[in-house]
């Protein structure tokens, strides 16, 4: 007898940028890159940007971080919605 395996939808960035303008996705998906974008524009920082490249690494660490969380927050969702059908 076989299983049934299932599909979990493959979260890229393409898919996760078109969520990201969906009415119907979440808004925890979309909050930590409204906060990543905010913090980046902000001109408080943990490290100016005066500093140079050191002052950016930290927007450039702060922008990454809470991207690959919205992604992994986005792939928890659309599995989540696969099973429910």
């Amino acid at each position: 007898m076989r299983l049934k395996t299932l599909s979990v939808p493959k979260v890229t960035l393409g898919v996760w940028v078109r969520a990201l303008f969906r009415k119907e996705t979440p808004l925890y998906v979309k909050a930590p890159i409204s906060l990543a974008l905010i913090y980046t524009i902000f001109p408080i920082d943990l490290l100016p940007d005066l500093l140079g490249p050191l002052g950016f690494s930290d927007d450039a660490a702060v922008l990454g971080l809470l991207t690959t969380i919205s992604m992994s927050l986005l792939k928890h969702y659309t599995t989540q919605q696969s099973l429910k059908l």
